[in-house]
């Protein structure tokens, strides 16, 4: 765990850190179910009101292909410079860390988590899951046949219907 005092960080100077870890003392969000092994640099320095911290991250991650939850392992390589922020800004962009401290490595793991794609599948050409309990999972063709077949579903009640002579 690297932490830095933010009254350290004065324009004109910058500190280095490097680490290997796996996250182990921080929780993970979904779909990232584990680190395997992870090492960043980290360069933290002053821009006017606010610091800036330039990462390099190299890691092994278990995630969670979007499709169908099985979880696979993907190898992932980061350059990013990010604003650290007291708190949110106009644009909006950067990381808000409160309090007198930056921690190093927490701010490796939400820069990680940000990068992930919302759609992560472990193989393209990997088949779709067909059903599963309470769902079913069509093609876009598959669905617009369905719907030409059954007609509107507002007035599957009237198929039934017949009129009095």
């Amino acid at each position: 765990m690297n932490k830095l005092a933010k009254a350290s960080i004065v324009k004109g100077r910058s500190f280095s850190f490097k680490q290997d870890t796996t996250f182990e003392s921080y929780p993970l969000n979904y779909p990232l179910l584990k680190v395997v092994k992870c090492h960043y640099d980290c360069t933290v320095s002053r821009i006017g009101d606010y610091a800036e911290a330039s990462y390099q991250i190299k890691a092994t991650i278990q995630v969670a292909d979007s499709r169908d939850n099985v979880p696979f392992m993907k190898k992932v390589d980061l350059q990013e410079d990010v604003d650290v922020l007291d708190e949110e800004d106009t644009a909006g962009e950067g990381f808000v860390v409160s309090g007198n401290e930056i921690d190093l490595e927490e701010l490796a793991l939400r820069i990680l988590s940000s990068s992930l794609p919302i759609r992560l599948v472990r193989d393209e050409g990997a088949p779709l899951p067909k059903s599963g309990k309470g769902y079913r999972v069509l093609t876009e063709e598959e669905l617009a046949k369905e719907k030409a077949e059954e007609g509107d579903p507002r007035l599957a009640a009237l198929k039934d219907f017949k009129p009095k002579n």
